[in-house]
């Protein structure tokens, strides 16, 4: 299997109120090669969240980032700029609400 790098990050929302739903990302570096990977990993994900007995109050989302094949630094690089976003997405929620 292909798979460089997957992620799960569990991001529970508290910013001024207290707030019920969390959600929880999962991230995927693969290789552009691997097509099949990505299709079970999709695959994965929305079975999951059509899964009530799994999660209950959560939200799932998720990404998927394709390199270059053989290219360790690419992959560490979209790793860091994907936690970057979603920290800049949480801080802006946080902001709006």
């Amino acid at each position: 299997m292909e798979l460089l790098v997957i992620s799960l990050s569990l991001w529970i929302l508290q910013c001024r109120s207290v707030r019920a739903d969390s959600i929880i990302h999962i991230g995927a570096i693969f290789e552009q090669n691997a097509i099949r990977d990505d299709e079970v990993f999709q695959l994965a994900i929305s079975d999951l969240s059509l899964n009530d007995d799994i999660l209950q109050s959560e939200r799932i989302t998720h990404s998927i980032k394709l390199i270059e094949p053989n290219n360790p630094f690419q992959a560490v690089q979209e790793g860091r700029l994907d936690q970057q976003w979603r920290l800049q997405t949480l801080m802006y929620e946080c902001s709006t609400t």
